[in-house]
């Protein structure tokens, strides 16, 4: 009798054990499908349970710094992998090299590599902007911004914004100074102080000023305007699409970003990574479960899926060479926009770039001259270097 006691608790506390392994997984990725599609697989193969948790795209960042000084880190994130540059900031543990799987392909790899060592892996790819159209209102999407700001009258006439797009978000400035042939960081150094940013900000400023976007919508209110019917174009992501598709339906266009003068917009591109806070002080168990979700994560049956679900660009080399041969309409437009877009880098000039360029154009609002915002943007980043240096 004690006997079976002693075994029926033994059964009990071990199925509890089983029960109770649980992972935290913080992830900034708009579409949920994609998210939730990685933990519902991997749920059919093990007994475990991952909290999700969602944090607008603004806010992960600060989250998981103030998360890593004052505690209370997750097992798991998936971020944008130009993150990987505060890598020492946000307690992220080196991925070993014998993780990755052999089919990644070497761009998307490189995303999450900075300071000599691997910081992230790869999940999807992509993460560059888009041109997207309401087909109601465009019957042909302009190729240019010349051509764009030409019909531009005809929807004010209808109380319709000509175009919308997250405008405070200098991620969405960056293809404008791409298109005056300018690039935040250039040989390795952080770049602002420029003929082509000056350019950039007179040309991006102005259109706010000609009414052509409202410079006060912001991604949440853009979004919702395109799709109610209040914007005859859009500027966003890859990671929108398929929430615009779901909801647009036949409506949705999408066309590659337009031109400036002859010249290219091009967006930055990037990949989500999945990077594991402070992996090294995790208990045995629960390192052994992070380490099978990473390597699951990369397989090929699940990069097909979800790219077949939801249409976010595969890390696979093989997987992403097939998709882009068989695309048509839509998707097709998907990889030439990815192919135009440029790499975003993964280092902390980049972060200290994207807060420099922030500042100074907050400034340029507020009533400096582009030229002397240009500088300004060069004096923040400098002097966050030093910083840095001196740290």
């Amino acid at each position: 009798m004690f006997r079976n006691i002693v075994l029926l608790l033994c059964m009990f506390f071990s199925v509890a054990s089983k029960a109770e392994q649980n992972l935290t997984l913080w992830y900034s990725h708009q579409d949920n499908s994609f998210i939730n599609l990685l933990v519902d697989e991997f749920k059919k193969e093990n007994n475990i349970n991952i909290s999700l948790v969602q944090f607008d795209p603004e806010k992960i960042k600060a989250e998981i710094l103030l998360g890593a000084q004052y505690g209370g880190l997750p097992d798991l994130v998936i971020f944008p992998s130009d993150f990987v540059g505060l890598h020492r900031l946000m307690k992220l543990s080196r991925i070993p090299e014998d993780w990755f799987l052999s089919d990644i392909s070497p761009p998307a790899k490189s995303t999450a590599f900075a300071d000599r060592k691997y910081w992230g892996i790869p999940v999807i790819q992509g993460n560059n902007l888009l041109l997207y159209y309401n087909k109601k209102l465009v019957s042909k999407p302009a190729r240019s911004w010349e051509s764009l700001l030409a019909s531009k009258q005809q929807y004010i006439d209808k109380n319709i914004l000509p175009i919308g797009w997250n405008y405070q978000d200098m991620y969405y400035f960056i293809p404008f100074l791409s298109a005056f042939n300018g690039w935040p960081i250039t040989d390795n150094q952080i770049s602002l102080n420029t003929p082509e940013m000056v350019a950039a900000l007179k040309y991006y400023r102005d259109l706010a000023k000609q009414k052509v976007v409202d410079e006060q919508c912001h991604y949440t209110c853009s979004q919702a305007d395109f799709v109610q019917g209040k914007e005859a174009y859009a500027i966003n992501g890859d990671w929108a699409y398929q929430d615009l598709k779901n909801t647009m339906g036949e409506n949705l266009g999408v066309a590659l970003l337009p031109t400036i003068n002859g010249s290219q917009m091009r967006s930055m591109k990037s990949t989500f990574v999945l990077s594991l806070p402070n992996y090294s002080s995790r208990p045995k168990q629960e390192k052994k479960l992070i380490e099978k979700f990473a390597k699951f994560v990369q397989r090929p049956s699940i990069q097909t899926l979800v790219y077949e679900k939801t249409r976010l660009l595969p890390v696979s080399e093989h997987l992403l060479g097939e998709y882009k041969k068989q695309a048509k309409g839509n998707d097709k437009v998907l990889f030439e926009q990815f192919e135009l877009s440029k790499p975003m880098p993964s280092s902390i000039k980049m972060a200290i770039a994207w807060q420099a360029i922030a500042i100074g154009f907050k400034r340029y609002e507020d009533g400096l001259s582009a030229e002397e915002s240009a500088e300004y943007m060069q004096h923040i980043a400098t002097q966050q270097m030093r910083r840095l240096k001196n740290e």
